[in-house]
């Protein structure tokens, strides 16, 4: 029975690394001050277009995390992030207002792939003041998305029932 146990915990394992490993359109980018993340959903827009045509409000929320990666101990967390954007249809005016929840800023737009373009994409999205980082060190910027259709779900099942989810990452250092 402990070899079954064992045998089944190291497939989970294996399997949750090659998850783990898939990069995806993850790109991080440095400048003097800032460490930049470019990350883009890797989902078909056909299914986003479809719900916001009907008049549903779509929802993702981004979750950034940046840690340095430990040879013999666990990840050592240096920034995590979470950043929430939705867009509201307007089928009347057919307009879309476009919320960011972090920065508080909405705006309304006429375009439906401007619209799906905000909620899809993270770009030159500042994450980190590069004075934390180290410059002989290895890093790792994991992103995970959630896609939530209508209103987000606050109750305590919400935790075990996911939204549609999507994990990235990406292994940097300093030049």
């Amino acid at each position: 029975m402990a070899k079954w146990l064992l045998i089944m915990a190291s497939a989970l394992l294996f399997a949750g690394h090659l998850y783990a490993e898939e990069t995806g359109q993850l790109q991080i980018k440095q400048d003097q001050q800032l460490v930049y993340c470019d990350a883009e959903w890797p989902g078909a827009a056909e299914s986003l277009t479809q719900a916001l045509q009907s008049g549903i409000t779509v929802t993702f929320v981004w979750h950034v995390q940046i840690s340095e990666i430990q040879e013999y101990w666990l990840n050592k967390s240096i920034a995590d992030i979470k950043v929430s954007r939705r867009v509201v249809p307007d089928l009347l005016s057919r307009k879309w207002l476009l919320e960011d929840e972090a920065s508080g800023i909405s705006r309304q737009v006429v375009s439906l792939e401007e619209a799906i373009q905000f909620l899809t994409r993270l770009e030159n999205f500042p994450i980190l003041d590069r004075s934390l980082l180290a410059a002989s060190t290895l890093y790792r910027a994991s992103v995970a998305i959630e896609e939530h259709e209508g209103e987000i779900n606050e109750g305590w099942w919400a935790a075990l029932w996911k939204p549609g989810q999507f994990k990235m990452q990406k292994d940097f250092s300093l030049p």
